[in-house]
């Protein structure tokens, strides 16, 4: 099903937008946010879709960045032309057929400063200071490094403690 940008608008909250996707014949409606945090002396903006969103394109990753990619733009306030194809929409079951056998040898960190020091183990949530974490890593790179680390960082859509 090929998936479209119908319209972008600014919802009531800062910063948040309402976007209407066409997905094959039918209609959706989700919200958006925009977030700008300070890294390093460089602004760095995030922009994530709601929940709902990220389960509806949980096997599209290519499409939700691409309707996020036109969301920051219309933050921007650059010229995003609408309607706009984002790509096509594939099934949990498509998805999967496509996957390729994937072998790891390596085995997770743990202790201090590990992926595992990162979850509440009781929980499974991301833990609040994960933002605080990844923003002390980057403002410790050196400055030719720094850029390409923010741009980087834009193109990933995390939030903490998203409830499932």
């Amino acid at each position: 099903m090929n998936v479209k940008v119908l319209s972008i608008k600014p919802a009531q909250k800062p910063n948040s937008y309402e976007v209407l996707l066409s997905i094959g014949e039918n209609k959706h409606l989700f919200k958006f946010t925009t977030e700008v945090n300070q890294v390093g002396g460089r602004q760095l903006q995030t922009t994530h879709g709601e929940r709902r969103f990220l389960d509806w394109f949980r096997f599209n990753q290519r499409v939700a960045m691409n309707v996020s990619k036109l969301v920051s733009q219309f933050y921007k306030k650059e010229a995003v032309e609408l309607p706009a194809d984002v790509g096509k929409f594939v099934t949990s079951e498509e998805a999967v057929s496509t996957l390729k056998p994937f072998k790891c040898d390596r085995q997770p960190e743990t202790g201090d400063g590990g992926r595992e020091s990162l979850i509440d183990q009781d929980t499974g949530k991301t833990s609040q200071d994960v933002r605080q974490k990844a923003i002390a890593l980057v403002e410790n790179l050196p400055d030719s490094l720094l850029d390409e680390a923010v741009h980087v960082l834009e193109s990933l859509s995390v939030k903490a403690n998203t409830p499932e």
